[in-house]
């Protein structure tokens, strides 16, 4: 008689924690996604403290063929700022993946941009490596291919 209640008390408290395990890894995953987004939200804002806050000190992009890191980001957003210049993304995340205090996500980003009254549209495909800084996760790679419109 004691035998299956241990197993169904094993089994119940071993799903319970599975259930934890998975909200906790959801939350995770979905603060690391808000980390990406906010990173570009302040691509968008052409707010490097924002970008920065996101970041880890030692961020590398590797953008369309080219090593960049803060400064390059920083330099190659600086002009915007003298000219008429808005950003809309939209990320669609294809797969998260949260293992103790480090992270990788893969994402489609498309960008509705618009600079002195021209408007055009950018798509990407991209992957981020995260760690977590306290209770922050920060973007310490990220990894951009430019795609290019489809032949109709």
């Amino acid at each position: 008689m004691k035998k299956p209640f241990l197993l169904l008390s094993f089994l119940i408290v071993t799903a319970t924690c599975l259930q934890a395990q998975t909200r906790n890894n959801n939350s995770e995953q979905t603060n690391v996604n808000q980390t990406v987004i906010k990173f570009f939200d302040g691509i968008a804002a052409l707010d490097m403290r924002m970008v920065e806050q996101h970041s880890t000190k030692d961020f590398l992009l590797l953008e369309d063929g080219e090593v960049w890191n803060l400064d390059t980001l920083a330099s190659k957003l600086a002009p915007l700022k003298s000219v008429s210049f808005s950003r809309t993304n939209r990320l669609d995340f294809i797969r998260t993946e949260v293992k103790g205090t480090s992270a990788w996500v893969a994402y489609n980003n498309a960008a509705d941009m618009t600079v002195n009254g021209q408007k055009r549209n950018i798509q990407w495909l991209e992957s981020a490596f995260l760690v977590k800084e306290g209770k922050d996760w920060k973007i310490r790679l990220l990894h951009s291919t430019v795609l290019k419109p489809k032949a109709r």
